[in-house]
């Protein structure tokens, strides 16, 4: 996703888990109310919203974290972060704003959002930590697992000195084909 939506404090717990989505109307957000209590355990509220109202505060983190929502992605802002840091419930988001949306305006369930500049649709994966927030379509959650973990096979069987001289072997190889 695109690095504004971002950890809302350093050395946030990273999370991992199933997309929820979410889209709220502008200036409203009843549909993240109501998605805190339709999500599953483990699931990850990921919420298109507008950015001049937040879509949630501490209670609703509270509530979401005692459901077992595993953290929220939100392409919008949030408030209270003092208690949502408190309970270290993991939230990206482009900010923060003291200003709640209404709760008037009922959208459709599991909507496909646009978050960060990403397609996303529930049951996606999301893995989200201090570096960004990362979507792997359901689809591909298999292939990109068997990757992930061959990735860190590799890079713990070696030491800093056998990667760095992988490292720069592989750069001037780059170079030298370009050079050609």
């Amino acid at each position: 996703m695109d690095f504004r939506i971002h950890p809302l404090w350093t050395d946030m717990p990273g999370v991992a888990g199933r997309a929820y989505t979410v889209k709220c109307a502008p200036g409203d957000h009843l549909m993240v109310h109501k998605a805190i209590y339709d999500a599953l355990p483990g699931d990850i509220l990921v919420v298109e919203a507008d950015d001049q109202y937040a879509v949630s505060g501490g209670n609703v983190c509270a509530i979401a974290q005692q459901n077992g929502i595993a953290g929220f992605i939100v392409d919008g802002v949030v408030r209270d972060i003092d208690e949502v840091k408190a309970l270290q419930f993991p939230i990206h988001a482009l900010g923060v704003c003291p200003k709640p949306g209404a709760k008037k305006v009922l959208t459709e369930d599991l909507p496909t959002v646009i978050v960060g500049g990403v397609r996303v649709v529930a049951g996606d994966i999301i893995v989200a930590d201090n570096d960004g927030v990362a979507v792997i379509p359901q689809a591909k959650a298999e292939q990109a697992l068997l990757i992930a973990q061959q990735r860190h096979a590799k890079d713990a069987g070696q030491t800093l000195t056998q990667w760095r001289q992988n490292h720069h072997d592989n750069v001037q190889a780059i170079i030298h084909a370009l050079t050609k």
